[in-house]
């Protein structure tokens, strides 16, 4: 896992980008973000909310026209809670809408997989992206922006050391991300 993350880093340092009309990369891109975020899993077990403090996201992609960015993330947001150690991980596909070539507004969308870990508690579930974000030019080169985003997750059971204990769990993850992205 490290060594593809510094091959990733590398490629995205290195490749030489191809500028579209409005500034954008016509090539390879990647995100490297820090998040703030909460989650909530509804059941009848569950403890409703819990703020998961910081996390991090990687994403790699390319760009498919001037104005849509697709690629492939992956991220994590844990936190410790009376000495047990919660974790929500995410992986999918992802795509970043730009409405209007001039402007950095970009809307999210993305499929993918969410797993909560909590001591013996596992939860592993399909999970819909959604949000927007805006970019702010730092040089030709790289972006700064925030986002927020919404995954949302269900009819998945929560496990405990593999058995089910209770069904059709709901999971919704909010993050508030800063990022820095080579375009």
């Amino acid at each position: 896992m490290k060594l593809t993350t510094v091959a990733l880093l590398g490629l995205a340092l290195v490749a030489t980008p191809v500028a579209a009309q409005d500034g954008r990369s016509a090539g390879l891109w990647l995100d490297i973000a820090a998040a703030a975020g909460s989650a909530r899993l509804s059941c009848d077990l569950c403890e409703s909310g819990r703020d998961l403090g910081g996390s991090v996201e990687l994403a790699v992609g390319a760009w498919a026209h001037p104005r849509l960015r697709v690629g492939i993330d992956a991220g994590a947001l844990t936190r410790s809670d009376n000495n047990a150690r919660e974790t929500v991980y995410s992986s999918g596909v992802v795509a970043a809408l730009y409405p209007r070539p001039a402007s950095g507004l970009h809307l999210i969308a993305g499929l993918g997989w969410v797993g909560f870990r909590a001591e013996q508690f596992t939860y592993d579930a399909p999970r819909l992206r959604l949000g927007a974000g805006w970019d702010l030019p730092l040089t030709s080169g790289w972006v700064a922006g925030n986002r927020i985003t919404v995954d949302g997750a269900s009819f998945a059971s929560l496990q405990n050391g593999g058995a089910s204990v209770a069904e059709s769990v709901g999971l919704s993850v909010v993050r508030f991300t800063l990022y820095i992205r080579r375009r």
